[in-house]
């Protein structure tokens, strides 16, 4: 496995992956309008004229009565889609995480982009028919088989450890998530443009478009840094002795390796990915229920949410970050007291204002996720980090399903206008159990630390 230095480093597995989520932001909004006014129209049987107030006056008695109706619905699809996407690829992250540790990362990228590709050909069928919107579940199982974001992300995250040196490998890891987040922004902003100018049908196809551009950059742009002697086995990939070593991996004690430290990562990252995911999955609902916010209002917000996500994440990892003597975990500590504020702020809102400030307070809250994965990743050797990612981004997959059912259940529970909203307050107890859990990482790092000190000065004496 090479070190890969300069410019090159930059440009490897990150494009495609920002190709990607440009994708998915672009078309995510839009298909979720989409599939609320066909909730109303072809599940609920309301006339089309009742169901476009939705939009057009939001804030209408009339339009809180109907959304009532049609949000309890569209919650259901909501946990279905969740299912659909994450339980097949949670299955596949336990044996190809171990497969890809002697065969590569390179085929589980073709993989998961080509699976993306197949499902959003679908999608942009199917938003020409005026079906049911049960039916988009279909087109999400393409993506599913072949291991969705789960496996591109495994991937991804393991390429990024293989190349890089441990003292840069929170900034490539941070690298990663800023070209996320600007596909993100880039995505929100231009899709209600394109749906506006050209319609449903033409939105997702640029978004198909852009996806297969990323499946060709990987193909040609994107070397394999696993070498190995013989032909690649797709005959291997469900070997049960793949998992029983992950397995092995994570739990076996050994010189150099805290299981507890590794363990309240992990569990850290999946309660970050449940709030993560929770708040994607009612964002939009509540915003639309508490302030009449339309596609065009609610992606200008996420915009701004994303944009400020960068730059706390530069200002974090960039200039907080180098200062010297300044620890990972300090970085995770002040991005979780931030995510805290911002979902506290969020609970009270009760004008689109207050939504602005409580982005702006959670500008640190993305640096939690690659300064973690950076503590793992230096806990194991770079030949087990597949193992280690496999076992993270199975367990993470998962998560949004979790994510989707507890956040929505309570939502559609305690809908606006009840205030403060329950549904926030969930986030801000987690992140209170997140930040014990950073407590319990710091102590055992300060241990650690403090023993390979104790027997260095040993040795010298």
């Amino acid at each position: 496995m090479a070190i890969v230095t300069g410019w090159k480093c930059y440009v490897s597995v990150q494009p495609p992956i920002m190709m990607l989520i440009f994708a998915m932001s672009m078309s995510g909004t839009i298909l979720t309008d989409l599939i609320v006014y066909r909730t109303c129209t072809v599940i609920l049987n309301i006339n089309k004229t009742e169901c476009l107030i939705i939009n057009q006056n939001g804030s209408s008695n009339e339009a809180h009565r109907i959304d009532t109706l049609v949000q309890s619905q569209v919650s259901l699809i909501s946990m279905s889609k969740s299912l659909v996407e994450n339980l097949l690829p949670a299955f596949l992250s336990f044996f190809v995480g171990p497969w890809s540790d002697k065969y590569g990362r390179k085929p589980l990228l073709l993989a998961g982009y080509t699976g993306y590709s197949l499902t959003f050909c679908l999608l942009s069928l199917m938003t020409i028919w005026d079906i049911n919107p049960w039916y988009f579940l279909i087109a999400y199982m393409p993506s599913a088989c072949f291991g969705g974001l789960c496996i591109i992300l495994l991937a991804s995250f393991s390429y990024i450890s293989d190349i890089s040196l441990e003292k840069d490998r929170t900034w490539h890891l941070a690298y990663l998530e800023i070209l996320i987040s600007l596909g993100l922004i880039v995505g929100i902003f231009t899709g209600p443009f394109i749906f506006k100018l050209y319609g449903r049908p033409i939105a997702l196809s640029v978004a198909t478009m852009s996806i297969v551009l990323a499946n060709i950059y990987v193909l040609f742009f994107v070397s394999e840094t696993v070498q190995y002697t013989s032909s690649i086995m797709w005959s291997s990939l469900f070997d049960v002795s793949l998992v029983k070593d992950l397995i092995s991996t994570c739990i076996k004690k050994r010189d150099g390796f805290d299981r507890c430290i590794v363990w309240c990562c992990i569990m850290y990252l999946i309660l970050y990915i449940i709030t993560m995911d929770g708040d994607m999955s009612i964002s939009y609902l509540f915003s639309n229920a508490r302030f009449g916010w339309d596609v065009s209002q609610y992606s200008n917000y996420m915009g701004a949410n994303v944009a400020l996500g960068i730059i706390g994440t530069l200002i974090g990892v960039k200039i907080i970050g180098s200062l010297k003597g300044c620890p990972e975990t300090f970085l995770v500590m002040l991005a979780s007291i931030s995510s805290l504020s911002g979902a506290f702020m969020k609970a009270f809102a009760w004008q689109a204002w207050h939504m602005y400030l409580s982005i702006f307070i959670s500008m640190f809250g993305g640096i939690s996720g690659p300064a973690i994965r950076s503590i793992l990743s230096k806990l194991v050797p770079s030949s087990d980090s597949g193992k280690v990612f496999s076992l993270i981004t199975s367990i993470e997959t998962t998560m949004p399903f979790a994510a989707a059912s507890l956040y929505t259940t309570v939502y559609s529970h305690y809908l606006p206008p009840i205030y403060p909203s329950p549904v926030w307050l969930i986030s801000c107890a987690l992140f209170i159990i997140m930040i014990i859990l950073l407590i319990c990482i710091q102590i055992r790092i300060t241990k650690m630390d403090t023993l390979q000190y104790r027997m260095l000065s040993q040795e010298s004496e």
